[in-house]
């Protein structure tokens, strides 16, 4: 990690983590470039101190980096979080697990899931017999979902939540009509705050957006002093952010970032952000 400038060093309350979802909060579905608005935000604040990016995903890192590589982005994350629980370092454009995390994290997983078999029958049966859903594999989970719509999705989130009642450390994990299983001591906000703890960040000097269901653990005030939203989150992620303070963006993806990253974190007047 490159040193800190002591002439701009950051003040405590001042800003040193950026922690980004990435589907639907950067990056737009179809594949497009990511607006260079947000790199030139990342490259001017950089210019002025260290600044860390955290990309926080559903995605499994292999699917993450790839699509990094396929949108051409000119700047890389420092860390990345994939499938809401691995802690992945980030150097050069290529990954390096964070072994002792990444492997209590599995061996908790093994455990939890060999101890669950009962209830993958249930939702199985569930899915097969009453939803068009598809059940998917998923490196994550023995078993993934997806819905064939929003509604139906609901439905089966209603059909998993009391289910999950006899296995209090089973968590359901969903990201708009995809659905899958995890333990719950691991999201995408424990592994904000192992970072950010890490790198020696408070909590108020770290920025968190995200627009869906699964980035809610993260949208805390233990983990971010400064929380918010795209105008196309789903309306209970603006509604947490509302009830903490945070600032739901009036743009889209990663437009809205933008606008709520100078919201809350204004470039001065005079300084232009862009790249050299």
């Amino acid at each position: 990690m490159s040193t800190l400038n002591k002439k701009t060093a950051p003040l405590s309350s001042s800003l040193r983590l950026i922690c980004t979802d990435f589907d639907g909060t950067i990056a737009e579905a179809d594949g497009e470039p990511i607006s260079p608005a947000f790199f030139e935000r990342l490259y001017s604040w950089r210019q002025r101190g260290q600044v860390y990016w955290v990309i926080n995903t559903g995605r499994t890192y292999e699917s993450l980096h790839e699509d990094l590589v396929q949108r051409k982005v000119p700047i890389w994350p420092d860390w990345a979080v994939a499938m809401e629980r691995e802690i992945w370092l980030i150097r050069e454009r290529r990954g390096i697990g964070w072994f002792e995390w990444n492997r209590k994290c599995e061996l908790l997983h093994t455990q939890l899931f060999e101890s669950v078999k009962p209830i993958w029958k249930l939702v199985e049966d569930y899915i097969v017999r009453h939803t068009q859903a598809q059940l998917v594999e998923d490196a994550g989970s023995p078993l993934g979902i997806i819905a064939s719509c929003d509604e139906e999705a609901d439905e089966i989130s209603a059909y998993i939540t009391p289910l999950l009642k006899n296995w209090p450390t089973l968590v359901a994990v969903r990201n708009s009509i995809y659905f899958r299983f995890s333990h719950k001591f691991y999201d995408k906000g424990v592994c904000l705050e192992a970072i950010s703890s890490g790198l020696g960040v408070l909590p108020q000097q770290i920025f968190v957006i995200g627009d869906h269901l699964n980035d809610l653990p993260m949208m805390e005030r233990r983990y971010a002093g400064h929380l918010a939203c795209p105008d196309n989150a789903v309306d209970e992620v603006k509604a947490k952010i509302r009830a903490q303070g945070g600032y739901v963006a009036s743009a889209k993806v990663a437009e809205g970032t933008v606008e709520a990253w100078d919201r809350f974190f204004p470039l001065p007047k005079n300084e232009k952000p862009g790249f050299s």
